[in-house]
């Protein structure tokens, strides 16, 4: 239930959805385990103990009625000038802090593009950025192969191998993305010399841009959330 058990002060779920995709055309509402796919994202969100208010920031009317239908409509549209495939993330950011108002202590960026992570997820990584005070958090996933598999290829087609390192690497997996306003929107940028890593495992932090990504995202499904959840007909509210 949104807001119950929330410790950290306010906090805004943000969900970018905007109708343009060059890699994948409509994926925001290609169905998905029986829903859209930004339901699953929503649905996230429910689950979630800490976040005060959900906001969907779209200019797409089936990302809209999908929202609604969830018990989430989006207070605005998206203005054109930030639905474009040049639009930046954060001037959305900025224009749904702007145009909700209110106070905020923190914002959570969940982009529908990672139907996998969990509720769980959104409350782990907030509460890592309130207690420790740091300016934001991000998600995480380690790479899928040892770093030992990893290397480069020259011009000559000849394979080198990468230098071992002390720390097996990661990757943002845009599963979620923690910040407080204020540094956010002044750094334009959740990455700063204090941001720290929520670790997520590769499947709940999988991200979707492509058909081969969605493809994959099907067969990870019933690992995460298996058949706990059904149509979206089934959880109106």
């Amino acid at each position: 239930m949104i807001g119950e058990g929330a410790s950290a002060g306010r906090v805004l779920g943000l969900v970018p959805a905007r109708a343009g995709s060059q890699g994948l055309p409509g994926k925001n509402v290609r169905p998905l385990a029986g829903r859209p796919m930004v339901a699953w994202t929503l649905e996230a969100c429910r689950e979630s103990r800490v976040l005060d208010q959900v906001v969907v920031s779209t200019d797409d009317e089936a990302v809209a009625a999908v929202a609604a239908e969830m018990g989430f409509p989006p207070p605005f549209r998206r203005p054109d000038s930030l639905s474009g495939p040049q639009a930046s993330v954060i001037d959305a950011v900025a224009h749904a802090l702007e145009t909700v108002g209110g106070s905020w202590d923190y914002v959570v960026l969940l982009q529908p593009t990672s139907p996998l992570r969990l509720g769980a997820d959104i409350d782990a990584a907030v509460g890592l950025c309130h207690a420790s005070g740091a300016s934001a958090v991000i998600g995480v996933s380690p790479v899928l192969k040892p770093q030992t598999f990893y290397g480069r290829v020259t011009e000559g087609r000849l394979f080198r191998p990468d230098a071992p390192r002390p720390d097996e690497p990661v990757v943002v997996n845009g599963a979620v993305y923690v910040g407080r306003p204020g540094s956010l929107l002044e750094r334009r940028t959740f990455v700063g010399p204090d941001t720290l890593a929520h670790l997520m495992p590769p499947e709940r932090g999988w991200d979707v841009d492509t058909a081969f990504d969605f493809a994959v995202c099907e067969a990870l499904w019933p690992h995460v959330r298996g058949e706990a959840a059904g149509p979206l007909d089934s959880v109106r509210r």
